[in-house]
């Protein structure tokens, strides 16, 4: 900041002090001459909300007055009841400024019209919070500064008395609510990231938006500006705001309005709980994080969602000596099944950035979301199926020649589609140590989010490559024979059952249409696949059998863009629908559960009800699981019906934007997920891992009574 700036400032600054001071005197001698004019009159005298009262105020044309807070110069409009006992005013509520710019001073504040609201309810919470026309009229003191080419302090003795306010009054006050802010509840718009950035020697602090609205962002306009903020440097644009930051310090949380398109939020964002910051804290967490992602890919392997093809990737990995390969097959087969893994997950983390990048919200298991794909891995499951039954075979002449042994799968192009397989079916539900760290990368950088996608690949794939070399260990398998048919076939019929799980899930989301074009396509699916076993029969050519697989999976493809175009998601809620849907759900357990909705949710902590969380998936068979074990367990029952818990269930299996932004406020970024709200106090909320047995709930359930 130069020396000139700075000396207008601190003069602007001393001025407005002198003004502040002899502000009564500048008020008398302005009388009619005054640049503004303020009246005000009730909007709403309801028993529940207590007496809500417009302060309109009209602005001479070159004129303005100040916000909540004015920026770098000025005072913003204050208002004084004179209340009868048992009454009290809350803080004022100020509709979203406008930013104006005066001498190189930035400031935020109104001109032309504004309407400021006033609410009166009674001390102590009394149940008849309204007004009696006994109590009128009310007396009001209201003061203000308001600057053109000079600045001039104004007040004004207001009464309001008890005479309903006229349509045109009413119009006007209700034009001005909706430019009062709300609370952001993650439905519309949500913060999905705050950090301090540095660039070229600046550091600037950045809130990254999520969201449908997030690309519809107009303004900010922050609060305290004591607190380092640069006023004459804010970008606000598509899903992110971008402050200067003055000095190397950088606050502990920011708030502010922020203006979209459609609405005004109020927007309290700490840095600490944000993702990524510069500061060592977020730094020193990271390799711990890192950690978590890789024990977290190592335990997939022992998941309920993957132990339909455990059985075949240990079969896979069978020590070649056993069959007479070399050793060395063995293991470049087990490294050609972790870059199947690896690009797996990458590919899922360029989806996440992608659509983050769109102000999309997502997490974990998110594509399970999708009526497509659930189709098109329903797909990919029963043809590999049919590959186990013996229906067709692949030959692979680049590895080991023909593969018509009964492991038909174990050339390269079985192993790398056996570690997509693994993937897929892996990502519907959290490990144990997984949902930590995944909600700590959501919140990250895209280089930080393939960086854990990456260690959870390596984890996941770590078991079966060590395997592979060294197959000792696989010692207490029986030696290759018969048994080895057998289980083939029957792997296969356990992938045929993992298409009819699939098959139920995309039922719940598209309903009995898109379940008879999943059987339709599965049907020509299987007569491809047939006919491309008899064509490409052991003495065929290799010309011959590219010719047919060609062929083959044009039409495959065909089928598949003909039977899943126009597939819809039924019951999927748009954000004002998910914010009224309430519904009484029924487990069979006897427990009564509420269908998860963020109106809900405020209401039952207004209440200050205990809640218990229940976040699940009808894809995530660790959820059914959990539900079966230790929700329906007599015990919990019991314990939640005893001490008057309402039992919520927030469902993802078909995507929900309030339901995603919950689960991040809870640091996680997938289901299953149990929370604990004790009395409504969200701040207070017991976050159970992913792995949960009875006693360890009883012992929460009873810690939140405490």
């Amino acid at each position: 900041m130069s020396e000139r700036t700075f000396t207008a400032k601190t003069f602007a600054g001393l001025l407005l002090a002198v003004l502040t001071v002899f502000s009564p005197l500048f008020a008398s001698t302005q009388g009619e001459n005054s640049p503004v004019s303020a009246e005000i009159y009730t909007v709403d005298n309801s028993s529940a909300e207590g007496l809500l009262v417009a302060v309109r105020m009209t602005i001479a044309p070159g004129w303005h007055v100040y916000w909540k807070n004015p920026g770098e110069a000025g005072m913003p409009v204050e208002i004084r009841w004179e209340l009868p006992d048992g009454y009290q005013a809350l803080p004022l509520e100020y509709p979203a400024p406008e930013r104006f710019e005066s001498g190189g001073l930035a400031g935020f504040g109104y001109s032309g019209e504004v309407v400021l609201f006033s609410r009166i309810v009674p001390v102590g919470g009394k149940e008849d919070r309204s007004f009696s026309e006994d109590r009128f009229p009310l007396k009001a003191e209201l003061s203000w500064l308001s600057c053109g080419e000079v600045c001039i302090p104004g007040s004004a003795s207001l009464n309001l008395d008890a005479s309903p306010a006229g349509k045109e009054r009413l119009s006007l006050a209700g034009k001005f609510r909706k430019r009062v802010p709300e609370r952001l509840d993650g439905a519309d718009l949500a913060v999905a990231r705050a950090s301090v950035i540095s660039e070229g020697g600046m550091r600037s602090l950045e809130l990254v938006f999520s969201g449908p609205e997030a690309a519809e962002i107009r303004a900010f306009y922050p609060l305290f500006p004591e607190k380092g903020l640069d006023l004459n440097a804010i970008a606000a644009g598509p899903a992110s705001v971008v402050l200067q930051l003055k000095d190397d310090a950088a606050p502990e949380r920011v708030e502010g309005v922020l203006e979209t398109t459609r609405s005004v939020y109020l927007v309290d964002a700490s840095l600490r709980q944000g993702g990524r910051r510069d500061p060592p804290g977020a730094l020193a967490s990271l390799p711990v994080m890192l950690g978590l992602a890789f024990v977290g890919g190592v335990l997939l392997n022992i998941m309920p969602c993957v132990l339909p093809v455990l059985g075949l990737k240990v079969f896979s990995l069978v020590g070649s000596d056993r069959q007479g390969d070399s050793r060395k097959t063995g293991r470049y087969l087990s490294l050609v099944f972790a870059a199947g893994v690896l690009l797996s997950f990458w590919v899922l983390a360029a989806f996440v950035w992608v659509l983050q990048g769109m102000g999309e919200q997502v997490g974990w298991g998110f594509q399970f979301q999708s009526p497509v794909f659930l189709m098109f891995i329903a797909v990919v499951v029963f043809a590999f199926g049919m590959n186990l039954f013996g229906l067709y075979e692949f030959n692979a002449p680049v590895v080991s020649g023909k593969i018509g042994r009964v492991a038909s799968h174990r050339d390269a192009l079985g192993a790398f589609v056996s570690g997509v397989l693994a993937t897929t079916l892996a990502t519907p539900c959290t490990a144990p140590f997984l949902g930590t760290a995944l909600g700590f990368a959501f919140s990250q950088p895209p280089l930080v989010i393939f960086l854990f996608f990456t260690v959870i690949a390596l984890g996941m794939a770590a078991p079966y490559v060590l395997l592979a070399w060294h197959p000792a260990w696989l010692k207490f398998l029986p030696k290759p024979g018969h048994w080895m048919y057998l289980f083939k076939q029957f792997m296969g019929f356990i992938l045929v059952a993992v298409v009819i799980w699939l098959a139920s899930i995309l039922g719940a989301q598209g309903g009995s249409p898109a379940v008879s074009r999943l059987l339709g396509l599965l049907f020509a699916v299987a007569f491809v696949l047939w006919a491309v076993g008899a064509m490409t029969a052991r003495n065929a050519s290799l010309g011959r059998r590219l010719a047919v697989w060609g062929v083959a999976l044009l039409l495959l493809v065909a089928l598949f863009v003909r039977m899943s175009s126009g597939l819809t998601v039924r019951g999927e809620l748009s954000a004002g629908q998910a914010r009224q849907n309430t519904k009484v759900l029924a487990d069979g357990s006897g427990l009564v559960w509420h269908d998860f909705s963020p109106a809900l949710l405020d209401s039952l902590r207004e209440e200050g009800r205990t809640v218990f969380l229940d976040f699940t998936a009808d894809w995530c068979i660790t959820c059914k699981v959990l539900e079966a074990s230790v929700l329906r367990n007599g015990d919990v029952v019991a314990a939640l019906r005893d001490d008057g818990v309402v039992a919520v269930r927030a469902d993802w299996t078909t995507k929900n934007d309030s339901v995603t932004a919950l689960l991040r406020k809870f640091g996680r970024s997938g289901v299953p997920l149990l929370v604990i709200i004790p009395r409504g106090d969200i701040d207070k909320a017991i976050v159970l891992p992913e792995v949960v047995t009875v006693d360890m709930l009883l012992a929460a359930l009873r810690d939140a009574r405490e």
